[in-house]
């Protein structure tokens, strides 16, 4: 055993745990003081009085009617029409498309997109970094068709990296599980194992 080494793994494994639920609660607390300030004054000049909890009712009707219309056809069209829209102003586009994109590839639903942890030879021979396969790909060229990994490389504390197209047979897979990968990113590299396998190729074939 190693003491050092465990105190990060555990240090890690605590901030993953905690990290979900603090910008949760953070999220909340913005959304909600924001309705409460935008609706306060309305409600104030109609009533006379500010109404306790407002922000919180009104946020909890929202995240229940948007649930529900997400749930049913006519809903998700409709829903499907208003991102139309949004997706069509300068900037904003760009950036809610990062943001979906990263709560879709990082939320516990979207993690199935992260198959396994493999090394590959990058930016330079000589050089090996860590990545995640994410799908299998063909590319086709003048000379036929070859398989390629499609590899996610981190760059940024894993929300910003690199997309990396690798022939199968370049990529030397890990016995690091996905959670033990993850972490190593956060932790710059701190929480990786002494030692890893690189495991002989496998060819996942097409439905990976």
């Amino acid at each position: 055993m190693n003491p050092a080494r465990d105190l990060k793994r555990y240090l890690v494994t605590g901030f993953l745990v905690v990290a979900p639920v603090s910008i949760t609660i953070f999220l909340l607390s913005w959304f909600v003081g924001w309705i409460d300030h935008m609706l306060s004054p309305v409600v104030f000049t109609i009533l006379g009085r500010h109404v306790p909890g407002l922000g919180i009712a009104v946020g909890l009707a929202l995240l229940l009617t948007i649930g529900f219309l997400s749930s049913n056809m006519i809903g998700r069209h409709l829903l499907e029409v208003i991102e139309d829209l949004l997706l069509r102003i300068p900037v904003f586009n760009w950036l809610y498309r990062t943001v979906k994109q990263l709560t879709e590839a990082f939320t516990p639903a979207g993690s199935r997109h992260f198959q396994s942890v493999v090394m590959v030879e990058y930016p330079r021979p000589g050089v090996h970094q860590l990545g995640f396969v994410t799908r299998r790909v063909e590319v086709e060229t003048d000379q036929g068709i070859t398989a390629h990994y499609c590899v996610y490389i981190p760059t940024n504390h894993l929300y910003i990296g690199d997309i990396v197209l690798v022939p199968v047979e370049k990529t030397i897979e890990t016995d690091i599980p996905l959670q033990e990968g993850v972490q190593s990113f956060l932790s710059a590299g701190a929480s990786l194992p002494a030692r890893f396998k690189g495991l002989p190729y496998k060819d996942r074939g097409p439905s990976a």
